[in-house]
């Protein structure tokens, strides 16, 4: 298995909307997310692609994709961003048979440095629910990362 993570394509941000849309409404609840405050697919689409457009210190939001042999596994989304200072970090396994499977631990190591080095953070606002076991037993939740070493 190749386990590759990187800063998510314009492209490929059908990967979150279709995450969002095809998850059933108690999963999206486990998750603290209302599915009727969802935006449109292409209104979502549309919010990236103007976001995407913008320089980096500017953006509102950055992405991280994580791949395993080329195929998306899922992905981490940083937004709150104050460039240079602070981002908050979010962490979704796309596929629900590799959830609890150790992908995700790796995955947000890799993806911290990303945002780190993208946003030129000094710390970042985890915001994570406890079902996620290997970082609720680490960190509570809404902790501050510090840069990676």
């Amino acid at each position: 298995m190749t386990l590759t993570v990187r800063e998510m394509r314009g492209s490929e941000v059908g990967l979150i909307i279709e995450y969002f849309f095809q998850s059933t409404p108690e999963y999206l609840e486990i998750l603290g997310v209302d599915p009727s405050r969802l935006p449109a697919p292409e209104s979502w689409r549309e919010r990236f692609r103007l976001d995407w457009a913008q320089p980096i210190e500017q953006r509102t939001r950055i992405a991280v994709i994580w791949l395993s042999d080329d195929r998306p596994v899922g992905f981490s989304t940083a937004d709150k961003i104050a460039y240079g200072e602070q981002a908050h970090m979010h962490l979704h396994v796309t596929d629900p048979g590799r959830r609890n499977q150790g992908y995700g631990v790796e995955c947000v190591r890799r993806s911290v440095g990303i945002y780190f080095d993208r946003l030129q953070l000094k710390r970042s606002a985890n915001q994570m629910r406890s079902t996620w076991r290997p970082i609720a037993r680490c960190k509570r939740p809404d902790s501050s990362i510090s840069r990676p070493t």
